[in-house]
């Protein structure tokens, strides 16, 4: 009886982390962009219905620009891939070495080290992309801190 619990919480384990997890996350995303519609839509609304001699395209417009300021820079994105490289090299490694020292000292024969070299494998992976990408958009990263420093310089 014991082994038929064990296996049905496994089951439920693995369904919910694998079906519910995903779907929740799913629809909580599509949840706040519909929010997101709504507030603008709302926004236009009350605009239009104070001032209807402006331009509706022209209102949008403002709106996403305004949204687009929120949006991460291109600085802000490598260095994010930066972090995710190390956090993945160093959780990669500390699986890798953890597993080897089971197998080399306790004689365990244990799989768990390949996770540990893939885990590696994709942060260097990040890390690398890291590098590339500042070299290439050397340019682009320039003229974004540029056209930040000129924003900040006019407010």
């Amino acid at each position: 009886m014991e082994d038929f619990m064990e296996i049905f919480m496994i089951v439920i384990i693995v369904i919910g982390v694998c079906v519910v997890l995903p779907l929740m996350i799913v629809g909580m995303t599509n949840k706040r962009k519909r929010h997101e519609i709504d507030k603008k839509t709302e926004i236009l609304k009350t605009l239009l219905e104070k001032n209807p001699d402006l331009d509706p395209v022209e209102v949008m417009n403002k709106l996403n620009m305004s949204q687009d300021s929120s949006k991460k820079s291109l600085k802000q994105s490598l260095l994010e891939k930066l972090l995710n490289g190390c956090i993945c090299m160093l959780v990669g490694l500390v699986i890798f070495f953890t597993h080897l020292h089971g197998i080399i000292f306790l004689g365990r024969t244990e799989i768990g080290i390949v996770g540990g070299g893939v885990l590696t494998a994709v942060g260097v992976a990040f890390i690398i992309y890291y590098f590339v990408s500042k070299n290439v958009l050397r340019n682009e990263l320039e003229a974004e801190e540029r056209q930040l420093k000129e924003q900040q310089i006019s407010e």
